[in-house]
C-alpha cells in the first residue's frame, strides 16, 4: 500500500500522538473525538498547528463512517414487524456542551440535571425525580440539542424514535409499534427522545383523525403515568397547540424554548466563533446578534459556519464576512427601514459605535445613519412603546 505524501512530512511528536489517538477514537465514540479535534485545531497563544498536522487531522475527520458500536447497538433495538426497520436509533453523537438557551430555560435544565443526578437521594426521601420533559418551540431553537445534552449530562444513551418506521399503514400496527418501543426504553435506562411528538399525541377531539391515532393518546397517557425513574422521556414538538391537553398535563416539566433573545443570540454567535477558532470582537458579535433578531439558534450557527468556511477558503476576514451575512437582511428586507432605524439607534447608544462605523456595517452613508437614529428616537420608538402599552392594557 503506497503511503500518502503530505505537503510537509514532519510533525511534532506531541502532534503525532494526537493523530494516533484520533485514529483509534474514530473507531468508537466519534462525536467526542471530533469535538476534541476541533478544539485541537484552534489557535493556541496566537500560533496555529503546523500545516502537516492540520492536513492529516482533516483527512481523519472526513474519513469513512466505521463505528462497530453503532451497528452493534442498532441490532438490539425493536423493529417494525412488516418492514423490519428499527423503530428507533441510538444517537451516539451527544452534545457535551450545554445548549445556549435563555436564562429561564437554562435554569430549568440545570435543575433537572441536578435532580436526576441526585435521584437516589430523592427516592430515599420518598420523592420521585422528574421523569418526563416536554420541549416545544419553533424549529431550530435547540430541542434535539437539549435532549442530547441531557443524555451526556446524565451519562445515559440517547434513543431517538424513527417516526417513519413507527407510523404503520396497517390498522392497529402503530399502537403496537409504540408500545413495543416504550417497553424497550423502559427496560433499558436511557433518554428516550420522541421528536415530532404531535404526530402521535394529537388532540382526541380532532375529527379528521382516525380512531387509531386517538388510541395512541391513551397508550401515551398510561405510559407517562408509569414511566420509571431509571430513565428520562423527552418529547419535542413544534406545534404544542396540536397536543391533546391531557397529554401535556402528564409531563413533569414543560419547557418553552422560544426564539433566542439578544443576549442568547450573542452567546450563540460567540460560541460558534470560538468553535471555529476564528476571532470576532464582542461589539461585532453583539451588533450581528442585534441585526439577526428573529433568527433561531440553528440559523445563527449556520450563518457563523458559512462565514467561517468562506473566510478559510478565500483567506479573508471572518469578521467582515460574518457582518456581510448578518446585515444583509437589514439592507433589503421589506421591513428594513424600521429595523435599520432600531439597529442604528441601539448600535449607537448601547454599543457606542460611531455613525461612520454603523454606516460601514450597513453599506449606507453616515448622514443616513444620523437620520435613522433621530427617526427612531423621535417617531418609531415612542410609537412602539405606545403600542405595547395599549396591548398590555387590553390584556
Amino acid at each position: 500500500m503506497t503511503k500518502r505524501r503530505f505537503q510537509n512530512d514532519i510533525v511534532e511528536p506531541s502532534e503525532q500522538l494526537i493523530l494516533d489517538l484520533v485514529r483509534l477514537g474514530l473507531q468508537g465514540d466519534r462525536s467526542s473525538i471530533r469535538q476534541l479535534s476541533r478544539k485541537i485545531l484552534r489557535r493556541r497563544n496566537g500560533q496555529a498547528p503546523s500545516a502537516a498536522f492540520r492536513e492529516r487531522l482533516g483527512l481523519l475527520l472526513v474519513g469513512p463512517d466505521s463505528s462497530p458500536l453503532r451497528s452493534a447497538a442498532a441490532t438490539a433495538l425493536p423493529v417494525e414487524p412488516e418492514s423490519k426497520l428499527p423503530l428507533a436509533f441510538l444517537d451516539r453523537a451527544p452534545d457535551s456542551a450545554p445548549p445556549v438557551l435563555n436564562a429561564a430555560a437554562t435554569a430549568t435544565i440545570d435543575l433537572l440535571v441536578r435532580e436526576r443526578r441526585a435521584a437516589h437521594t430523592l427516592l430515599a426521601a420518598g420523592l420521585e425525580p422528574p421523569k418526563t420533559l416536554l420541549l416545544y418551540g419553533a424549529p431550530g431553537v435547540g430541542k434535539s440539542m437539549t435532549a442530547r445534552y441531557l443524555a451526556t449530562a446524565l451519562d445515559l444513551p440517547l434513543l431517538a424514535v424513527d417516526l417513519a418506521a413507527l407510523m404503520s399503514s396497517f390498522l392497529g400496527k402503530t399502537g403496537q409499534n409504540l408500545r413495543q418501543l416504550l417497553d424497550h426504553a423502559r427496560e433499558s435506562p436511557c433518554v428516550l427522545l420522541l421528536d415530532e411528538f404531535d404526530a402521535v399525541a394529537k388532540r382526541r377531539d380532532d375529527e379528521t383523525d382516525i380512531g387509531e391515532l386517538k388510541r395512541l393518546v391513551n397508550v401515551l397517557l398510561l405510559e407517562l403515568e408509569r414511566w420509571p425513574s431509571t430513565g428520562l422521556l423527552v418529547a419535542a414538538t413544534n406545534h404544542p397547540q396540536l397536543l391533546d391537553p391531557a397529554v401535556g398535563r402528564r409531563f413533569d416539566i414543560t419547557l418553552d424554548l422560544g426564539l433566542p433573545d439578544l443576549s442568547t443570540r450573542s452567546a450563540i454567535l460567540q460560541r460558534a466563533a470560538d468553535d471555529t477558532g476564528l476571532e470576532a470582537t464582542d461589539s461585532l458579535v453583539v451588533a450581528c446578534a442585534l441585526a439577526l433578531d428573529g433568527a433561531s439558534g440553528a440559523d445563527l450557527v449556520q450563518i457563523a459556519s458559512q462565514a467561517a468556511r468562506r473566510a478559510v477558503l478565500d483567506d479573508s476576514s471572518y469578521e467582515q464576512i460574518l457582518a456581510e451575512l448578518a446585515f444583509d437582511g437589514l439592507r433589503s428586507a421589506p421591513r428594513a427601514m424600521e429595523h435599520r432605524a432600531a439597529f442604528c439607534a441601539v448600535a449607537a447608544d448601547e454599543l457606542h459605535l460611531s455613525h461612520r462605523e454603523i454606516a460601514k456595517l450597513l453599506g449606507i452613508s453616515h448622514p443616513t445613519v444620523g437620520k435613522l437614529v433621530r427617526r427612531w428616537r423621535n417617531e418609531l420608538a415612542p410609537a412602539a412603546v405606545a403600542a405595547r402599552d395599549d396591548h398590555e392594557a387590553a390584556i
